[in-house]
């Protein structure tokens, strides 16, 4: 297949194999790619690396170096290096400006020709070898800036012919295809699975597919944004720092647009370390252009093809996600998961299933040049492939138990499909097989959004699943989501019962409903706990007891019920260890019912620490405790007044799908919780 292949793309294809382990690793890999395929053959690739690798060291600015260079351009009037040259536009002087962080230098002068010849030095910049002389002359603004740009040859292809490229994909099978697609973008096919193939290159769909909104959350180490940062110059990878509203949009006070207007992605790398300066500024013009593809500021409003991804760690619990998580999307910061900004989203990766790179995971065969296959992909952004998909197949919700699609899950799951295609299967030859396959991956990625959309806000995002129904023969698609049903659901009381409590309680870190269920029976007092109790929750239970000896009067129970009744304490969930204090109220409560035989509240309830006088003290694991007690159906909970602040503090989706109410006295629990 090689040989067919370097045949077929003569010119454009490298051995990705000697890119790899140069000890270049400071420059993007389409720069690197450049030089080893213009400058090395593969006969004699040490030799020719060698001649790359002095030219670099003289040519190539390294940060410590920047003022030596500098002095060197004054003395001599003129040198040539290698770096990556920006430009742009000063209105208030009407003249072009370059930037080279290279030799810490913001004010070069630019020839004007240079800017129409490469308008890409206009939208973030570009690598190249530029020649730069020094003329103290020149004067702007009574300020000398001496350093001026005659020369620039960029590190790109200069042209590409796309008909030829989607004619020659006719050559390859959808196998060879995606594995030339795979050692392209610097990973080894051969250690993938056909599975996470296709997820990795659907990392590129943001780069094919103009206003694809995309999210990965996933362990670290599998190099979430290698592809961007190394295989494309038209995308924009914002590592942590600031993000501002004039940095993404438009700068109020010089009128320019900003990345999305200039870049085809913007990549929020680390997006939990990300500092928005204006969260809520952010969030409102996010959502508005996630929709339509248009942000106003001021007067101004602009329409823009970049697409947006959002890119985040997430634990992992073997193979997924991580069981504490209540949703998804709790990787993100609370100002972000807003339901109405992640419903925007088209397409949620799920990283937790690519492989971490290691070194025997990169490639090393054959793929395309990054710079050939970079322009490749701008250029299929302009392409539809999808059009006679489309009629292909029709998207309903099997579940029929709500009012059905949106018409945003229409949307996301067809340009997802169209990324897909435009990457797989650009000259539009697609049998139903290999639709079926990709379909199946983008109602996926939409599903998985849908579901974690209804576990943020049940009231407002009603369960669905998506499904595809194949017209020429009928075939149903109803992908399975790998990380299932993660959560224990637990079926709550149906009505009132006697000595039966709703806790709640962390395992781990999940939050878990344990049902305490007290018995009374002729004895002389004793007290029996069963199921897993451990030493801290044995110590709660004597606690209450006590309590209730010295108080039985003021609760109503006969002040010689320890001379006439034994208690059995049972806590379920009977595989889960139980510890800690937390169980305290929970107990008191079944044990002043089962010895009044009067019934507890079915839905609700409790978490919090008793004192042998009946104080309620704080406890830990709110969060996990509340979204346990919501998924349960718990319409009331009750915690310790100690806890209000903790309750405050957690996001809107949370506080506003339950009631909770605060106690100090285990007398308020009781009010609350037993029925006359």
């Amino acid at each position: 297949m090689n040989l067919r292949f370097k045949d077929s793309f003569s010119g454009k294809v490298v051995n990705k194999r000697l890119t790899f382990n140069t000890g270049m690793d400071e420059f993007p890999r389409y720069v690197l790619e450049y030089l080893i395929d213009n400058y090395c053959s593969e006969d004699n690739f040490q030799e020719d690396f060698e001649r790359v690798k002095r030219r670099l060291r003289e040519n190539f600015v390294h940060g410590a170096e920047a003022e030596r260079i500098r002095s060197y351009i004054r003395e001599h009037r003129e040198h040539t290096i290698i770096a990556n040259l920006e430009i742009r536009l000063v209105e208030t002087e009407d003249k072009y400006w370059g930037s080279i962080g290279a030799i810490n230098e913001s004010f070069v002068n630019i020839p004007e020709p240079l800017v129409k010849q490469y308008p890409m030095l206009l939208a973030g910049g570009m690598w190249g070898t530029i020649t730069l002389t020094y003329d103290e002359s020149e004067v702007h603004n009574k300020k000398i800036r001496p350093f001026k740009v005659t020369e620039f040859t960029p590190f790109q292809i200069s042209m590409i012919d796309l008909k030829e490229f989607i004619e020659k994909r006719k050559l390859f099978d959808d196998k060879e295809w995606l594995d030339i697609l795979v050692n392209s973008f610097g990973l080894n096919p051969d250690k993938m699975t056909r599975r996470e193939k296709l997820l990795y290159i659907s990392r590129a769909i943001p780069l094919v597919e103009s206003n694809h909104n995309m999210i990965e959350l996933g362990p670290r180490e599998t190099g979430k944004t290698y592809l961007f940062r190394n295989v494309s110059y038209y995308a924009h990878v914002l590592s942590g720092g600031k993000a501002t509203p004039a940095g993404l949009f438009i700068n109020l006070n010089t009128g320019n647009v900003g990345l999305v207007g200039t870049r085809e992605a913007i990549v929020f790398d680390e997006i939990a370390n990300t500092d928005f300066t204006d969260p809520k500024a952010m969030v409102s013009i996010m959502q508005g252009y996630m929709q339509d593809g248009k942000f106003s500021r001021g007067k101004k409003e602009i329409l823009a093809f970049g697409s947006i991804v959002l890119v985040g760690n997430l634990d992992i619990q073997g193979k997924l996600p991580h069981e504490k998580y209540y949703h998804l999307f709790e990787p993100l910061p609370s100002f972000l998961q807003v339901e109405a900004l992640i419903d925007r989203l088209h397409y949620y990766l799920p990283g937790w299933e690519i492989p971490k790179i290691s070194p025997e995971g990169a490639s090393s065969d054959y793929g395309f040049i990054t710079d050939y296959f970079c322009e490749i992909m701008h250029e299929l952004r302009r392409i539809d492939v999808s059009a006679p998909i489309k009629s292909r197949f029709e998207l309903f919700d099997q579940s029929g138990t709500g009012p059905g699609l949106t018409s945003r899950d229409v949307r996301a799951i067809n340009k997802t499909l169209s990324g897909l295609l435009k990457l797989m299967y650009p000259h539009g030859e697609v049998s139903d097989d290999q639709l079926e396959e990709l379909v199946s991956l983008a109602i996926e990625g939409r599903q998985r959004i849908r579901n974690q959309l209804h576990l943020m806000a049940p009231g407002e995002y009603a369960p669905v699943q998506i499904s595809a129904r194949i017209l020429k023969n009928r075939k149903v698609i109803t992908p399975t989501l790998i990380e299932g049903d993660r959560k224990v659901h637990i079926q709550l009381p149906t009505q009132a019962l006697v000595g039966e409590v709703t806790g709640l309680a962390v395992a781990g870190e999940q939050g878990v409903i344990l049902h305490f269920e007290t018995q009374a029976s002729k004895g002389h007092g004793r007290i029996v706990p069963l199921g897993s109790i451990q030493r801290v929750m044995r110590e709660s239970i004597e606690a209450a007891a006590q309590y209730i000896k010295v108080y039985a009067p003021d609760l109503g129970i006969a002040a010689d019920w320890a001379e006439n009744f034994d208690l059995a304490v049972l806590a379920t969930m009977m595989a889960i260890p139980k510890e800690g204090p937390s169980a305290g109220i929970t107990i008191v409560t079944g044990i002043v019912s089962a010895l009044k035989n009067q019934p507890v509240r079915h839905d609700i309830a409790m978490s919090g620490e008793i004192t042998i006088m009946g104080k309620v003290l704080g406890v830990g694991g709110i969060q996990p405790k509340l979204m346990a007690a919501i998924d349960a159906g718990v319409k009331t909970v009750i915690l310790p007044e100690e806890n209000k602040t903790d309750v405050l503090n957690l996001p809107e989706y949370i506080r506003n799908r339950i009631e909770v109410e605060y106690v100090t006295d285990i007398k308020q629990v009781l009010k609350m919780a037993l029925l006359d």
